[in-house]
């Protein structure tokens, strides 16, 4: 049984300058990048997790399960130990990209681009895998890397929300207001409850937004 990550956002959360503005009465908080969801791994009932973390991989597939049920436990150390396991016995561009999930969680972000590059290598369709290396850019202030890859995901998956807030993150931050205005409006368009998913400071923006 493989486990599929449910989740492909990294935990760290970014103090990434003032605010900006996405519409006539919201305001987004800067620290509201990549927030952390629950790590999903599949369906499966408490016995059934317990012995995930129990059993002695044999198999790539057997440390890749491992190593998201550690994740999901919170261990990753142990994470990333059992998923370079795994990249030892198979070295898919799911592996790799565990792996380099588990590195962005723990911050370093600089391992985990070396991971998502050979993601990507192995797999130039791979958007999750532009994704998170566009965050780990993000995470290291590289803002013209980050709108690379980010535009990438965007191109292979233009439903991909979270890589459009990002996105519009990263254009802020380089200066650029007016397509950080466009990416958070489309954002919205296409999740209208995302809004509610972030902080929104409508009185500071009536308020002059600082």
């Amino acid at each position: 049984m493989k486990l599929i990550h449910k989740t492909f956002t990294i935990l760290s959360t970014l103090a990434l300058g003032s605010g900006v503005f996405v519409s006539s009465n919201a305001f987004l908080a800067p620290t509201v990048l990549a927030q952390p969801a629950p790590m999903v791994l599949a369906t499966l009932t408490q016995q059934e997790f317990n012995q995930i973390l129990q059993t002695q991989p044999q198999t790539a597939e057997d440390y890749y399960d491992q190593g998201l049920a550690l994740q999901g436990a919170g261990n990753l150390e142990g994470a990333i130990r059992s998923f370079s396991e795994a990249v030892k016995l198979s070295g898919t561009a799911d592996n790799y990209f565990a792996r380099g999930l588990a590195l962005s969680d723990l911050g370093d972000h600089k391992q985990a681009i070396a991971d998502y590059n050979v993601a990507i290598r192995l797999d130039p369709n791979f958007a999750a895998a532009f994704y998170n290396r566009g965050m780990a850019r993000l995470a290291l202030q590289d803002q013209t890397g980050a709108i690379a890859d980010l535009s990438q995901a965007i191109k292979l998956d233009s439903s991909f929300v979270a890589a459009y807030y990002s996105r519009g993150l990263a254009y802020y931050n380089a200066g650029n207001e007016k397509l950080a205005r466009q990416d958070y409006n489309m954002a919205v368009r296409l999740s209208p409850g995302m809004i509610s998913a972030y902080y929104n400071l409508s009185q500071q923006y009536q308020t002059g937004g600082n």
